[in-house]
C-alpha cells in the first residue's frame, strides 16, 4: 500500500509539513510506502473553462504541472493533506487544482473515488479558520475520496505543532488507521460527530436557506434544525450527497453536457447581443 502526503505550503518544516509528516510516519508503521510532495513545487495554472475535459473527455490542454499532480494522486491508496490557513481558509493553490480536476471528477472516470484521505489544517489563532477544513473536505469529496479524519493543528510560528504532541499522535494514529482500513476494504471516518455535522463531509459550516431549514454547502443535502436536550441538532434528509459517482455523473450528463448543444444553436444570437459588450473595453492607467 502507498500513501501519500500533500503538503500546500511553501514553508518548509512548517507547522503543516510536520502534521503531514507525523501522520505519514504512522501509515509506515503499518506498513504502507509513503512519499511526499509540496504542492507548491509544481506549476499550476488556473483553469481557462474550456471544458475540454469534460465534452471530450480529453486531457487539459494547459501545458503546466497539474496533470502531473493528478497522476501522482493515481499512484496512491491514500491522501494526507495538509494545508496552512491563510484569511480564513486554505492556501488558494488547493482551491487552483480542484478547478482543474473537473476531468477526474467526471471526464477520466472516477479513479480515486472511495480512497481514504486525512484532512488537516493549521492556523495561528483558534477562530481565524472557519472556512479551513470544509474547504479541505469539498477538494477531497469532489475528487471521491473518504474522510477517515479532520481536525485543526493550532501554532502561530513555524514548528510550534510540537508544543501539541496529542494532535500530531492523532496524525499519526490515523495514518496507521488508514492502513488497516485499506487492507480490510472498509474505509470509514473515525473522527468526532457534531450534532450538526453533515454526515458525508462531517462539517458543521451550514448554510440556513428558510426557517429551520439548513443545507450542507459542500454536499448539498438538506437537513432541519431542532433541539433536543437543551442541544441544536440536524435531522438529515436521506437524500444521497452531490459527490457520490451516481450523483456526480448524473450532474454532468443531465445538466452540464446539455449545455453544449444549447449554447452552439445560440451562438450567433449571443455574440449580436454580446456586441455591446465586446466594443466596451475601457482602457486600465497603469501606475509605476
Amino acid at each position: 500500500m502507498k500513501i501519500l502526503g500533500m503538503v500546500c505550503s511553501a514553508r518548509k518544516m512548517g507547522n503543516a509539513e510536520i502534521a503531514v509528516k507525523a501522520g505519514l510516519m504512522g501509515a509506515q508503521e503499518a506498513g504502507a510506502q509513503v512519499a511526499m510532495m509540496r504542492l507548491t513545487d509544481y506549476r499550476i495554472e488556473p483553469c481557462k473553462g474550456c471544458m475540454a475535459c469534460v465534452f471530450k473527455k480529453a486531457p487539459c490542454p494547459i501545458q503546466d504541472q497539474a496533470h502531473l499532480v493528478y497522476k501522482t494522486l493515481l499512484e496512491y491508496d491514500g491522501l494526507i493533506l495538509g494545508t496552512p490557513t491563510y484569511i480564513l481558509g486554505p492556501t488558494g493553490l488547493l482551491k487552483t487544482l480542484l478547478d482543474r480536476g473537473m476531468g477526474f471528477m467526471y471526464g477520466y472516470g472516477r479513479k480515486l473515488e472511495g480512497r481514504p484521505a486525512l484532512s488537516i489544517a493549521t492556523a495561528g489563532i483558534p477562530g481565524w479558520e472557519p472556512y479551513a477544513l470544509p474547504l479541505n473536505a469539498l477538494f477531497l469529496r469532489a475528487l471521491g475520496y473518504t474522510i477517515v479524519d479532520q481536525f485543526m493543528v493550532y501554532g502561530q510560528g513555524p514548528g510550534e505543532a510540537v508544543y501539541h504532541q496529542e494532535i500530531l499522535e492523532r496524525a499519526r494514529e490515523r495514518g496507521r488507521t488508514m492502513v488497516e482500513q485499506l487492507s480490510t476494504g472498509k474505509v470509514e471516518h473515525l473522527g468526532e460527530e457534531n450534532p450538526t455535522s453533515c454526515p458525508y463531509c462531517h462539517n458543521s459550516l451550514l448554510l440556513f436557506t428558510g426557517g429551520t431549514k439548513v443545507k450542507c454547502p459542500n454536499c448539498g443535502i438538506v437537513g432541519t434544525i431542532k433541539t433536543i436536550e437543551n442541544t441544536a441538532v440536524v435531522e438529515w434528509e436521506t437524500t444521497p450527497d452531490r459527490w457520490v459517482k451516481e450523483e456526480v455523473i448524473r450532474h454532468f450528463e443531465h445538466q452540464v453536457l446539455p449545455s453544449g448543444p444549447r449554447f452552439m444553436e445560440r451562438r450567433r444570437e449571443i455574440r449580436d447581443k454580446t456586441a455591446i459588450y465586446r466594443d466596451f473595453s475601457p482602457p486600465l492607467t497603469k501606475t509605476d
